[in-house]
């Protein structure tokens, strides 16, 4: 049984994977967060990896905010934020992750640090990543995370400012920050404007609040995915719509426990969201601040909900299937992907 169970690990450690919902503030390696944290020289209460680790502890959501801005503080040179892209990428290839669209929040840190710019930050998110491919083979794109804290005003001139960008390294836009206080309907214009201009749609909803910010999300920003829907559970009719049209929820199933947005594993709903049909990802959010890795999460849906290794490479091909890769990429994806599935079953499972 130990040896079977050893045989599981090191197997679902070396499927290739996709990564469709990663903060790459949040997943900065816990090394390389140390070495920011000592190049400030500021902190005496971190002496190391020890101390920084029972930092990252919370009890709720809006502490996690709080201790997510702390992390922040400490990332203000655009040096570190291509180290930040590169480090983020070498941690997620020594998993097998083949394709990666990673979240970021700008206004997160030029609102603190003047000498920093949205342009400046991305381009050297953008250097970080090309890197990474270079020494990893590894693939990424950035999402902008406009924040719903910093109003629509913001995140429209965020649009404005890194369209540029797009099709050199930037993707999408996504929606993140405090559900509950700025509704979705306040970012209408700004995703408009998004679509016209050619970025790929995804938001937070149903995290921290209701079904009904699922809704809001699809109905009036017209997001093509949907980040966490925890909560879609609460309208049958949404679960029948979601299923129906196969929008993909990128679910972060440690994430929801950490910040206690699902109380337990028992009561998280992805088994049951996979076995009515809907399209279920999974994806590690923040793993550094929540000590879980893509890895993990795949364990997780074995060792806490019962996923079989059929029912986990489905979850494994959706999240080719719900990415923002072109059908052409998809179509080479898959390829990869179901030749490393017959390797790696061959290796571990057919002796």
């Amino acid at each position: 049984m130990i040896e079977l169970t050893n045989r599981l690990e090191q197997f679902i450690g070396e499927i290739p994977k996709v990564e469709l919902h990663l903060h790459l503030e949040g997943a900065v390696p816990l090394e390389t967060l140390f070495g920011f944290i000592q190049n400030r020289g500021n902190n005496k209460l971190i002496k190391n990896l020890e101390n920084l680790k029972k930092r990252l502890v919370y009890s709720n959501f809006t502490q996690f905010i709080k201790v997510w801005l702390w992390k922040n503080s400490f990332i203000t040179e655009y040096e570190d934020f291509e180290e930040l892209s590169y480090q983020v990428l070498k941690s997620l290839s020594q998993q097998n992750v083949k394709y990666v669209e990673a979240f970021y929040s700008p206004r997160d840190f030029t609102l603190r640090n003047r000498k920093l710019s949205a342009c400046g930050i991305t381009e050297s998110l953008i250097e970080g990543k090309k890197r990474a491919f270079d020494d990893f083979g590894i693939q990424s794109e950035l999402i902008v995370d406009i924040v719903r804290d910093y109003g629509p005003r913001m995140g429209m001139g965020l649009i404005k400012e890194l369209s540029g960008y797009l099709g050199r390294g930037l993707i999408g836009i996504g929606l993140g920050g405090s559900e509950k206080l700025f509704p979705a309907g306040f970012f209408t214009k700004v995703y408009q404007e998004a679509r016209d201009r050619g970025f790929r749609l995804t938001a937070h909803a149903g995290e921290a609040d209701g079904a009904k910010s699922i809704w809001a999300a699809l109905n009036e920003l017209g997001t093509e995915r949907i980040g966490h829907g925890l909560r879609a559970y609460e309208d049958p009719r949404l679960i029948d719509y979601l299923r129906g049209r196969q929008i993909p929820l990128e679910m972060c199933v440690v994430s929801n426990i950490k910040t206690q947005v699902c109380k337990s594993f028992k009561e998280h709903p992805v088994k049951n969201y996979f076995k009515e049909g809907l399209m279920v990802t999974v994806n590690s959010d923040d793993p550094s601040m929540f000590d879980t890795s893509i890895t993990d999460e795949y364990l997780v849906l074995i060792q806490k909900f019962g996923f079989s290794l059929a029912e986990i490479r489905k979850v494994n091909f959706n999240s080719i299937e719900a990415s923002f890769m072109t059908d052409e990429e998809k179509d080479v994806m898959r390829g990869t992907f179901n030749k490393e599935w017959e390797r790696l079953t061959s290796k571990y499972f057919e002796k």
